[in-house]
């Protein structure tokens, strides 16, 4: 490219006029001043103005540039009083949920203290810490074993809600933690009555991870007698269970032609899944 051509000289030629004016502008003005016309302005004075001019720009700037430094500073420090805000409020959250199930904890303890000081046999309350999870509802494991006076065969019971009801039997008996077998294992049979007719037969489990209990051995003629709601009860004629501990509620009834007995389905008295602590029974301290 040609010198004529460069983006400097084609902008010299554009405002051409307009410089050459300026430049007759400062040399008369220089020629005034220096000429000692009387009236006008001194240099001094010329250079003050200019040089008061420029300070002011310049005041300007670092004047605006201070507020936007003070600004940025400002920003930094509402960002970290926020993100601690922020820390302290989840801070403030996990203890209110530390609160909360601490408060469930101790009433869950305070029903458990208070159920093992009604009970009217002698009782050692335990903590559920295991279960099979093959076997949901056919084994569960206790704290406290041997040691603790446990022993096989024990009854277990439990009570949730205000309502005691009957849990199952300590199977088996270590040093420091038991077995216990529920009502839900299908090798685990109790005789049991209707509690308002007294009709007597036998409660089982069904085995399948199901929270179902079946009631068999019930005579035919008490097909009438019994209704779905009706509570089931231990008949205490086994020796192994105190009488009149709740098992369940009457949840259908089959008959069957060919039977001479009534097939009972029962709804257990406890929510099994919701087990945390029980109470072994024993006879005697």
């Amino acid at each position: 490219m040609s010198p004529a051509g460069s983006p400097l000289r084609q902008l010299a030629n554009r405002y051409r006029r307009g410089l050459i004016l300026a430049i007759f502008l400062v040399v008369s003005s220089l020629f005034i001043l220096f000429n000692g016309t009387p009236g006008v302005a001194k240099p001094q004075e010329i250079g003050l103005s200019i040089f008061g001019f420029f300070q002011g720009i310049i005041s300007g700037t670092v004047h605006t540039a201070g507020e936007f430094g003070s600004s940025v500073v400002d920003l930094t420090d509402l960002q970290s009083r926020y993100q601690k805000a922020s820390a302290l409020v989840k801070k403030y959250e996990g203890d209110e949920r530390t609160l909360v199930q601490l408060r469930e904890e101790n009433r869950r303890l305070r029903e458990q203290l208070g159920f093992h000081q009604a009970l009217p046999y002698f009782n050692v309350p335990v903590e559920i810490i295991g279960r099979d999870p093959s076997k949901v509802y056919s084994t569960l494991i206790v704290n406290k074993g041997y040691l603790d006076g446990i022993r096989k065969n024990l009854p277990v019971v439990a009570t949730q809600n205000g309502v005691t009801g009957l849990v199952g039997k300590v199977n088996e008996v270590g040093l420091t933690s038991s077995v216990v077998q529920p009502i839900l294992d299908a090798n685990l049979f109790i005789a049991a009555r209707v509690e308002n007719t007294r009709h007597e037969g036998l409660v089982t489990g069904l085995g399948n991870n199901q929270e179902v209990l079946s009631m068999s051995y019930v005579k035919k003629e008490a097909q009438s007698e019994i209704h779905a709601g009706d509570l089931i009860v231990t008949a205490g004629i086994d020796s192994l269970y105190p009488a009149d501990l709740l098992i369940g509620r009457v949840k259908t009834l089959t008959v069957k032609q060919y039977q001479t007995s009534l097939d009972i389905e029962l709804e257990p008295i406890l929510d099994f899944s919701r087990l945390e602590y029980v109470n072994i029974l024993r006879s005697e301290p």
